[in-house]
C-alpha cells in the first residue's frame, strides 16, 4: 500500500472531524519497539470509509519503549492529524497498563482496539462497528486472525491452531458458550469497558469474560479479517502459547469462568474441541502432517503454564517479543 502524504492525511481528517450528530468511535493501539506495519496500519485507519453514521473520534497510541524511527513517524503523523493521540511511555508497562491508558483517554461510544503488529483487512473495523451496533446485547465484536502462509513446520503448526481457533470461534457464535475475544482485532461498547488488572495478560480473553458475565453477547465476525504476527520458530510457538494459557488460566481465576477457546474445550467439551480439529484438518488435508507436532508444542506450553500460575507470582504482563 502506497503510504499517505501529510496532505492526504490532513485532508482525512478534516472529513473525519466533520461527522457531527454521529455515533463516535475511537481506536486504540498499544506499540512497542519497532512494528513494521504499524505506519501502514495507520495510514489504513486513515484510508477507510467509514458507515455512514459514525464518527472516528481519536486514534489514540500508546507507544512504550518504542524505537526512535517508531516515535518519529507518529509524532510526524500527530502533527497532520488531530485525531492521533500519542501517549509516550519510556519503558514497558505491559499492555494491560497500556489498555487502562487508552480507556481513560477514551470519550466515544465504542473502543476498537487493534494491536500494532496486526493489519485488519479493508472495511474489516466498519463491519465490526456495524455488527456490534444492530445488538444492544453484544458487548464485543472481534475480528478472525488470518496468517501469511509460508513453508515449513512452524507455519504448518501455527496454520493448524489459527484454523482451529478460527472455527471454534464461528461455531461457538451459534450458542451462548462464547466469551473469548480475539486482541488482535475488537470493538467493545466503551460504556461496558473497566480497567483491566494489574499484572493481566490476556486482554481479549478478560474483557470478553467480564462482559459476557455482566450478560452480554460476545462474538466473532467471519467477514473481518486481520493479518497477525506470527512466531518464524517452534521454540517461539512455545513461549508464545504457554504465555497465552498462563494467561488463561489467570482469566479463569479473576472471572470465575474459563476461556473457551479451542484447547479448554477439548478438556471440558471435547466433542466441539476435537470437532473443530476433524473440521479444520478437512479443509486442509495437509494440516495433518502438523497435528503431532503442534499436540507435542500445546503439551509443553501446557506444562509449563501451570508451573508458571503455581509459583504464586505475576508472570508474563511484560513479555519477550520476538526479535528479542
Amino acid at each position: 500500500m502506497k503510504p499517505l502524504h501529510d496532505s492526504e492525511r490532513a485532508n482525512l481528517a478534516e472529513l473525519a472531524a466533520a461527522g457531527e450528530g454521529t455515533i463516535p468511535f475511537s481506536i486504540g493501539i498499544c506499540a512497542t519497539g519497532d512494528p513494521p506495519t504499524l505506519v501502514e496500519l495507520i495510514d489504513t485507519i486513515e484510508r477507510e470509509r467509514f458507515p455512514a453514521g459514525f464518527s472516528l473520534a481519536k486514534i489514540i497510541i500508546v507507544a512504550s519503549a518504542c524505537a526512535p524511527r517508531t516515535l518519529n513517524h507518529l509524532e510526524r503523523m500527530q502533527k497532520t492529524d488531530p485525531n492521533i493521540v500519542l501517549i509516550e511511555e519510556d519503558r514497558r508497562c505491559g499492555k494491560a497498563a497500556a489498555i487502562n491508558r487508552i480507556i481513560r483517554e477514551n470519550t466515544a461510544d465504542y473502543l476498537a482496539l487493534v494491536n500494532a503488529d496486526a493489519l485488519p483487512s479493508a472495511g474489516a473495523i466498519s463491519r465490526l462497528l456495524r455488527s456490534i451496533n444492530r445488538d444492544e446485547g453484544t458487548g464485543m465484536v472481534s475480528g478472525v486472525p488470518v496468517i501469511a502462509p509460508r513453508t515449513g513446520t512452524a507455519s504448518r503448526i501455527l496454520q493448524l491452531m489459527w484454523g482451529t481457533h478460527n472455527t471454534c470461534s464461528q461455531d461457538l457464535n451459534l450458542t451462548t458458550l462464547s466469551n473469548h475475544g480475539t486482541d488482535e482485532l475488537m470493538v467493545v461498547r466503551a460504556d461496558a469497558l473497566v480497567e483491566l488488572p494489574d499484572g493481566l495478560v490476556n486482554d481479549g480473553a478478560y474483557i470478553a469474560g467480564r462482559l459476557r458475565v455482566s450478560g452480554f453477547r460476545v462474538t466473532s465476525l467471519e467477514g473481518a479479517t486481520v493479518r497477525v504476527d506470527v512466531p518464524s520458530r517452534p521454540i517461539e510457538i512455545i513461549r508464545q502459547r504457554r504465555r497465552i494459557l498462563y494467561g488463561h488460566m489467570q482469566v479463569w481465576n479473576l472471572v470465575g469462568r474459563v476461556p473457551a477457546t479451542a484447547e479448554s474445550l477439548m478438556l471440558f467439551n471435547p466433542e466441539r474441541g476435537f470437532g473443530a480439529v476433524v473440521r479444520t484438518v478437512a479443509k486442509r488435508p495437509g494440516l495433518l502432517l502438523a497435528l503431532p507436532f503442534a499436540a507435542v508444542c500445546e503439551f509443553i506450553s501446557f506444562v509449563g503454564a501451570i508451573l508458571d500460575s503455581s509459583g504464586g507470582e505475576q508472570r508474563h504482563a511484560v513479555w519477550e517479543r520476538y526479535a528479542d
